[in-house]
């Protein structure tokens, strides 16, 4: 079955039986001009040999009353430390990018060779840019989406109170000193020796120099929009504010039982209702013939959740509006297994294909460090 091309030549003006000619090819190369960078700071060795990196994590032990001599006899007693807490990272996910191109079929469809060459150079160039939308999206969603309740590690900003009564640019300064007010507590008491910022409770202490925060463009935007100086007057919260920012649809949650049932997001029958909120994939997949992204928004219609062919619920999460921020001190680590291009010409069809693989960890965050949401209520 042909298909429709996108265009028609156009007929000569005097020779009817002829078609005036395309003047110019051009494929266009600039279609990525910025990517998502946050998982190239959080990038760590990796390799062909072996597949799991550990980190230890230990407590802080305790001091005791000296007995004076009365030490002597204890001389042979051990004091040995609690175990560590050890967690591991594997390497464990394997991905590949496949593309298959020609040199010869395909050429009839353009007029010169330049035009050909730019067009397979192209394509080519997309599997590199395929990969970084891949890793970028994937990172940034994981960020977004996880948190933790242990200790103190969410932390809400009283946005409503503070801004009750206010409108326009008052209302906006309120709201960002509040959130300011807020992250300074928040870093002193991260300053302090304490055992509520870490999954293994075990005591802590962060240097201002050390904490990484990651904002919503949401409130980073509006905030800068106002005055960053003036409201984040302190220079390590100043110094905090142009650290990382992402989009907003990169933050939200993953769906709970509440979610689920007759007027909520997921209804009985698996539809999705999009005025509860936006649904957007975790991870990369094709559904109903369209290829999702980490952190695209799904299609209005379709079954989601809890029917026969429908997504599985791990599978998305629910964009939020109120995460304002994340606080860490070391980014979940990204190890790399191998990344190797490879092709393969097949002389009966003259075709090349051409693969991308690439290997990579489950992602999770650090146990031993802070990974602290923050959230307007």
């Amino acid at each position: 079955m042909a298909i429709q091309n996108a265009f028609t030549l156009t007929a000569n003006e005097i020779f009817k039986t002829l078609a005036n000619m395309i003047i110019s090819q051009e494929v266009f190369a600039d279609n990525l001009g910025k990517h998502q960078t946050l998982v190239d700071k959080a990038r760590v060795d990796g390799g062909l040999y072996g597949d799991t990196k550990l980190y230890y994590a230990t407590d802080a032990i305790k001091s005791n009353e000296w007995g004076a001599d009365a030490e002597a006899e204890n001389l042979l007693k051990l004091d040995r430390p609690e175990d560590p807490k050890v967690q591991a990272i594997k390497l464990d996910k394997f991905r590949q990018i496949r593309l298959t191109i020609d040199n010869y079929l395909t050429k009839r469809g353009f007029a010169t060779e330049g035009a050909f060459a730019s067009f397979n150079g192209v394509m080519l160039g997309w599997m590199r840019d395929t990969k970084k939308v891949y890793d970028g999206t994937l990172y940034n969603v994981f960020v977004g989406t996880t948190e933790t309740n242990v200790g103190k590690q969410i932390v809400n900003v009283d946005i409503t109170t503070a801004t009750t009564g206010l409108t326009g640019v008052e209302k906006e300064q309120m709201e960002a000193m509040a959130i300011a007010h807020k992250l300074a507590d928040l870093f002193v008491e991260m300053g302090d020796y304490s055992r509520d910022f870490n999954d293994y409770g075990f005591l802590r202490s962060y240097a201002d120099e050390g904490i990484k925060v990651i904002w919503n463009s949401k409130y980073a935007n509006k905030i800068r929009k106002i005055d960053t100086p003036t409201i984040f007057h302190r220079d390590g919260l100043v110094d905090k504010f142009d650290e990382d920012i992402m989009p907003e649809r990169y933050f939200g949650r993953d769906l709970v039982e509440d979610d689920f049932g007759s007027g909520k997001v997921i209804g009985a029958d698996g539809a999705y209702d999009s005025t509860k909120g936006t649904l957007r994939a975790k991870a990369e997949f094709d559904y109903n013939n369209k290829h999702y992204f980490p952190g695209d928004a799904l299609a209005t219609s379709g079954t989601y959740v809890g029917v026969v062919g429908g997504l599985e619920a791990s599978m998305v999460y629910l964009e939020e509006a109120d995460v304002i921020c994340k606080v860490l001190v070391k980014l979940p680590p990204y190890m790399s297994a191998f990344e190797t291009g490879t092709s393969f010409q097949n002389p009966r069809s003259l075709t090349e294909n051409h693969y991308l693989t690439w290997g990579y960890n489950s992602l999770e965050y650090l146990k031993n460090y802070p990974f602290i949401t923050v959230k307007a209520i």
